[in-house]
């Protein structure tokens, strides 16, 4: 049936399609990254050709309950993001030799940390690496959950196009669990209050991270400006600092008052500008119709007065 575009025997194309492959499980996995204090070590592999990171537990506690309990959580909340500036929680399988492991996109790029200490950080760079976390908190703390984890080593930018995808979830919390529920983080990014007895994660605590993030970003950029919200995000007392991600840019942004003075500012000097050449050009106007015939002027020009030439 050529009008279909069959091939003569159909049957050999019923024959091609058997030999398509079927991947059971993931193939050249390779171990780049093992939790020197944690838990946990990343896997890079394939499957259909197809690069995916796997997060599983060291083989020391695969059969913690506390500890399998945490990847659990973590990869329960990792499923209820979906944002371009996170990294994308794809499932969770039992990968032979690893264990239950949770499946994550591949992120081609970098980590924030090695950008800073490679000295390849524009400032340009961190206002958008700023701006894409921010947005991604933001959206988290819309959900009722906070990272508890934030610094450079845990945010990536991509190499196309250098955009944030927030990774790692292993301390984060949310409202809808009521276990693994004391104070987490990281020394040197943790909020102060989170090191007191009974203390809770809320949104300051991440952004108190945040600053701690843009501090660091700011001291490689020279960015004097990210410095000033740096350290508004990281007053020690959380009452001090931006009760939300969204307040922490309104900072940079003109208030509206601002904004009808530089208005009305450059309305008069238009009109000043107008109403200086229009004065110039009516005295020049002026000047040319009385000035007599014959009259010299300073320069040495002689003032001639045409009206009055001799006509043939």
């Amino acid at each position: 049936m050529d009008s279909s575009e069959y091939t003569e025997d159909i049957n050999n194309e019923i024959d091609s399609a058997a030999l398509i492959p079927v991947e059971s499980g993931f193939s050249g996995m390779h171990e780049c990254y093992v939790s020197e204090n944690g838990h946990t070590r990343l896997f890079r592999a394939t499957r259909y050709g197809k690069l995916y990171m796997l997060k599983c537990l060291k083989p020391d506690f695969l059969y913690t309950p506390i500890y399998r309990q945490a990847l659990t959580k973590e990869f329960e909340i990792g499923l209820q993001l979906d944002h371009p500036n996170i990294c994308r929680t794809i499932g969770m399988e039992e990968v032979d030799g690893l264990g239950a492991t949770i499946v994550m996109e591949y992120i081609d790029g970098e980590t924030l940390a090695d950008m800073i200490d490679g000295k390849v950080l524009t400032a340009q760079m961190a206002e958008k690496v700023a701006r894409q976390l921010a947005d991604a908190l933001d959206y988290m703390h819309g959900k009722q959950i906070t990272h508890r984890d934030l610094k450079p080593s845990n945010i990536m930018v991509t190499h196309n196009g250098h955009n944030v995808k927030l990774i790692d979830f292993g301390l984060a919390d949310s409202d809808g669990f009521n276990v693994l529920k004391q104070p987490a983080g990281t020394s040197g990014y943790i909020a102060p209050e989170q090191l007191l007895p009974g203390a809770k994660a809320d949104v300051c605590s991440d952004i108190y991270s945040l600053g701690m993030v843009m501090r660091d970003m700011a001291a490689a950029t020279g960015d004097r400006a990210m410095a000033d919200i740096a350290t508004a995000c990281t007053r020690r007392n959380p009452a001090d600092r931006p009760a939300t991600v969204q307040q922490i840019f309104e900072r940079r942004r003109p208030s509206r008052t601002q904004r009808l003075t530089v208005t009305l500012l450059v309305v008069i000097i238009a009109a000043l500008a107008v109403l200086i050449t229009a004065t110039m050009l009516s005295r020049q106007s002026r000047q040319a119709e009385t000035t007599p015939a014959g009259y010299v002027m300073p320069d040495g020009n002689e003032a001639v007065d045409y009206s009055q030439w001799p006509r043939k």
